[in-house]
């Protein structure tokens, strides 16, 4: 998260040439802008996505809850 837009826009470009195949948005929840990416049907699955896949790139990651996900917006297991 960040309170610079532009900031959050370029890591949401970064995060989709990494992770091509990986969902990446930003919302502004003021003041901040918060990259999210992906949908989990768990905690356990993003924080093992977290752990495999995010962990150097991204070492400040959090998993947070969605509750507006629609179930076919779900990842599937990695």
């Amino acid at each position: 998260s960040t309170t610079d837009r532009p900031k959050v826009e370029e890591a949401k470009s970064r995060f989709r040439l990494l992770f091509p195949e990986v969902p990446a948005d930003w919302v502004h929840e003021r003041p901040y802008y918060k990259l999210r990416v992906g949908a989990f049907r768990s905690r356990a699955e993003a924080l093992a996505f977290m752990a495999e896949t995010l962990k150097d790139s991204y070492p400040g990651a959090y998993p947070a809850k969605d509750d507006h996900i629609h179930p076919r917006d779900f990842l599937t297991q990695h």
